[in-house]
């Protein structure tokens, strides 16, 4: 069961200036629906939004009590074993995802531009030192910004 892009498109691509708060959270459950269906969980329909994220979008507040970014890995790697099949010729899923990894993992395969990553959501934790609550720290940051892991036995 799916929807078109286009009727989502055509119904719901401007926010109306004098939008009520439920107005609003229809149009954030449609975007977010299409964002799903497009970017974390893609497959090769390429034109429709699959309704099996309805339940998910129904309650915008309890949205992030889910794994997305655990549920978008397990779905990239089915994808990747079902094109390992030898009638499959099209790989679908978050190939973005895939991508990064590549340039990440093998800088001889970037392009030119990617020489530089910045995960500014991850590298807040880069000099994270817990709380000393008595117990020995596990990690301590060098002077020159690697990480050493002490040893508690």
């Amino acid at each position: 069961m799916t929807v078109h892009f286009t009727w989502f498109h055509e119904r719901l691509r401007v926010l109306p200036p004098d939008a009520s708060e439920e107005t609003v959270r229809i149009y954030a459950r449609a975007y977010i629906m299409m964002l799903l269906s497009t970017q974390l969980f893609g497959d090769k329909s390429a034109n429709r939004v699959h309704i099996r994220w309805l339940p998910f979008v129904a309650n915008l507040d309890g949205m992030g009590r889910y794994s997305w970014g655990s549920a978008t890995l397990a779905w990239l790697y089915r994808c990747m074993c079902r094109v390992a099949n030898r009638n499959v010729t099209n790989l679908a899923g978050p190939l973005q995802l895939l991508q990064s990894w590549i340039f990440w993992r093998f800088p001889s395969l970037r392009p030119a531009g990617f020489e530089v990553f910045s995960f500014p959501l991850a590298s807040r934790w880069s000099a994270y030192l817990p709380p000393n609550d008595g117990k020995e720290q596990r990690m301590e940051i060098k002077h020159n910004n690697s990480r050493k892991v002490k040893d508690n036995y």
